[in-house]
Parts: structure tokens; sequence; C-alpha cells
């Protein structure tokens, strides 16, 4: 009965994308995830329509869907897509956290560096800092170590000790207590203290963060993505 909704689904998305009229377009996608609730396809096309009609917190929620169930590899669309989204309700660093991870997947596509690129300097002319998140030059050969010293900001461990965006930074911070976590963070960075050894997603020499699964790193290194074993700064 499964394999059979997924085909009459398949049928139902078919006739979306042909269909030029939008609402016609929503009531076959819509149908489609009846049968399938989860179809990748159906939520990717339900996320476009709902975005054009600009209920970009709806489309969001259809790209969590799918982010939430497949690998990065086979959700490029809705990481490209879901960042987008995120520009339009004003959360360009969160969009290029999600970019990034995109062209993690596809590092030739010239469309979305050109949209990192983009956000990028959106993020440093409005006063924040130019950030990329974490992306390896190219793939790691079977037997190599990641070794690089590549930190996340200050800021951004400082905002997960404060459980705040890194927007909001600056609403949280004026008491003693918050600048001394401020420097007890640097000093951690420049004494090595915080490194893929104090990592929270580090075991055994194996990386098992979500972008770089699998990777093995040497207890020395650091990358972005690092998050401390425990909140004690």
């Amino acid at each position: 009965m499964k394999k059979k909704n997924s085909e009459v689904a398949g049928i139902w998305i078919e006739k979306g994308l042909t269909e030029k009229d939008p609402e016609r377009k929503m009531h076959y996608f819509g149908l489609a995830l009846e049968l399938d609730p989860n179809n990748p396809a159906a939520l990717n096309n339900k996320g476009m329509l709902l975005h054009k009609k600009e209920k970009f917190h709806e489309a969001i929620e259809c790209y969590d869907r799918i982010l939430n169930q497949y690998n990065m590899s086979e959700s490029v669309p809705a990481l490209y897509n879901k960042s987008l989204a995120l520009i339009k309700i004003g959360r360009n660093e969160a969009a290029l956290n999600f970019m990034s991870k995109a062209l993690k997947q596809q590092p030739d596509n010239d469309k979305i560096k050109d949209k990192i690129e983009k956000l990028a300097q959106s993020i440093e002319e409005n006063g924040g800092k130019r950030a990329t998140a974490f992306i390896p030059t190219k793939k790691m050969a079977v037997n190599q170590i990641y070794t690089q010293w590549e930190p996340p900001a200050v800021s951004t461990l400082l905002a997960q000790a404060l459980n705040c965006s890194k927007a909001d930074i600056k609403y949280h911070k004026g008491c003693g207590e918050d600048l001394i976590k401020e420097k007890a963070i640097q000093n951690n960075l420049n004494l090595k203290v915080y490194c893929c050894k104090s990592c929270k997603f580090q075991r055994s020499g194996i990386c098992h963060h979500m972008d770089t699964r699998a990777m093995r790193v040497a207890q020395s290194a650091i990358c972005r993505n690092f998050k401390p074993i425990n909140k004690k700064y």
C-alpha cells in the first residue's frame, strides 16, 4: 500500500509541475502529500509556492521537513530555498549558514557562490562580522586528517553561552558576568583548551557533526562547528 501511495503521489506531483495556475499547483502538491506526507519533491514545491505568497515561515516548515529526514547531499534545493526564505524575514546570518551547507554539497555551483558572497557582504555592511561557515576546500581523502585551526568567532561562542542569537548579544551583555565569560572564551581559544578534543561532536578522533560526519580530526584542530562539551566558561 505504501508503494502504491508513493506512485500515485508521483502522478499528482507531475500534474503540479505541469500546471500553470498557482492554486491548482498547490492543490496537486497537497494531494501528493496526503498520500506521501514526507515526499521531498512535493514539500519543496509547496514551499516555493508558499514563498511566492510571502508565507515565508510556512515555506521554511516545508524545507525543514525535508532536512529532518534526508542527508545533506539529497537536500540542496531545500537548503537553498530555506536560505532564500530566511533572507526575506531578515535572518541573513542563518541564511548564510544554510547557503554554505548547500555549497558544501555542490562546491562548483556558481549560483550558490554568488548568493553567499552577497549575503556575507550584506551582513558586513549592516554591522555584522563577515563570516563564512566551515567548508573544506576539497573532499577529504580517506587517510587525511583535518588539522586546521578555524575556530568559531568569540561572539558565536558567547551567544551560545548566553542562549541567544549573535544579533541579540548586545541586549544580553552589560553585566560583569558576561564580560568574564567573553574573556574566558577568548582565553580558552588562545590556550587551545577549546579544540576538537573538547568538542561535543568529537568521539575517538571522529567528528559526528551533521556537516562533517565521519571526518577524521586531529585532537588539537578546531572548526567553526565547534561546541564545547560543557558550557563552563
